[in-house]
């Protein structure tokens, strides 16, 4: 069987990368395109948690190891209310042990750098913005704003939320991403202690007035945190007359600590207002030989903590299939991507926003209300069915490939 020629990928995200990665262990050469100038500023972001199901795609790109090796393994996750109740407590090591790979939590620079060395520095084009691109039936021609363009078998569009990959395979319409009502103020503070922040729990509190908190120990002297505030509480959040940390302190005053602590000992530039989309699943991801993985094809709210592990999916189940592919049989090979992908990644989607819309709670009794119901079955149900999702096995398997000679200079 011929093997494809070389795959171009645009957006040196976690998706690009990771597609990247596993089209070159494949034998397939990969080049990534990024509009971002230099090398420096793709290794930036907070820290999140990467789930059980994302070290197993990893695992199959030969990656899981070296992930796991600059990150925390998470052994419980704890939800709070805002009063400081303990609402639901779920313990990791079991569902580690019993799918052998853990969950853990991680600056994303660590997992961009390893993804960047995976791939080799020496694919990664940056300050190469993608303006459009054209297909015929024996490849795709990407054109870049700086003049250039560059040709290969397969164009894979990687390029986030707003991503121009998708625009163009919609010939320039498409609405607009799906605000969902809050905001994510995150950061990584240094904050040595156990006693603040212990390791290996990650704390989920969810308060009043449509606020929340999130916040796990990265390192002996990290701790990341998220503070979502609703757009009723935002109104309250003034940035002008305060910085973004005393507007935020303000904001928690009343909660437990160690969310005072964690806000007052935070650098003001280190904090990062994130408005949260995400898409409503439909449309086609692939046309002709051209697809979309990770946020520009499904991308969604942070309550599952599965945005940056569903695009490992995404990116190496279509690198799996690719590699298993002729060159005259790409659009088809897309197209059963998609078919692998599609439904379990609108249920990812569509429960991640259902999640969200619990912290829109304003009132004190509908808080004291969902907390209850927290409490009642955050522990069982709640547990049973995000685990059943997580690992529910609808990737489209092949056996793990050696490392190829070809491609992997």
């Amino acid at each position: 069987m011929a093997n494809i020629g070389k795959a171009l990928v645009i957006g040196a995200g976690i998706g690009g990368l990771t597609t990247a990665a596993g089209l070159l262990r494949q034998g397939i050469e990969a080049e990534v395109f990024e509009a971002r100038p230099s090398p420096g500023r793709l290794l930036t972001g907070g820290g999140f948690m990467l789930w059980h199901n994302a070290f197993l795609a990893l695992r199959r790109i030969g990656l899981d190891e070296a992930v796991a090796a600059d990150a925390v393994r998470m052994r419980f996750h704890e939800f709070r209310s805002d009063s400081g109740r303990r609402l639901a407590r779920w313990e990791l090591d079991g569902p580690t042990r019993e799918c052998g790979a853990p969950a853990c939590a991680l600056r994303r620079s660590s997992l961009h750098r390893v993804l960047t060395e995976a791939v080799g520095e020496h694919r990664i084009r940056p300050g190469r913005r993608l303006t459009g691109y054209a297909q015929d039936a024996d490849g795709v021609t990407a054109h870049f704003a700086d003049g250039s363009a560059a040709r290969g078998d397969v164009l894979i569009g990687a390029d986030g939320l707003r991503s121009t990959v998708r625009a163009t395979m919609r010939r320039g319409f498409e609405p607009p991403p799906r605000y969902s009502g809050y905001t994510a103020w995150q950061a990584i503070t240094r904050l040595p202690g156990e006693s603040t922040a212990p390791t290996g729990t990650f704390f989920n509190l969810w308060g009043r007035g449509g606020l929340r908190f999130l916040y796990c120990r990265l390192n002996e002297s990290e701790v990341y945190w998220d503070a979502v505030t609703s757009d009723r509480a935002a109104a309250g959040i003034d940035t002008v007359g305060r910085t973004r940390g005393a507007a935020l302190a303000a904001a928690y005053r009343q909660w437990p600590e160690p969310v005072g602590r964690i806000i007052a000992s935070t650098e003001e530039e280190a904090i990062l207002p994130v408005a949260i989309h995400d898409r409503p699943p439909g449309g086609g991801w692939s046309r002709g030989r051209v697809v979309l993985v990770g946020d520009a094809a499904h991308p969604m709210t942070l309550n599952l903590s599965q945005g940056a592990g569903q695009a490992v999916e995404s990116g190496v189940v279509l690198a799996d299939l690719l590699g298993r592919s002729e060159p005259g049989a790409v659009p088809e090979t897309l197209r059963r991507y998609e078919s692998a992908r599609r439904a379990r990644c609108a249920e990812m989607v569509d429960t991640s926003w259902r999640i969200g819309t619990l912290g829109l709670v304003h009132s004190t009794a509908l808080s004291r209300l969902r907390d209850l119901m927290m409490y009642a079955f955050f522990d069982s149900v709640a547990k049973g069915r995000s685990y059943g999702l997580m690992l529910d096995d609808r990737l489209e398997r092949g056996p793990v490939p050696a490392a190829s000679g070809r491609g992997t200079g």
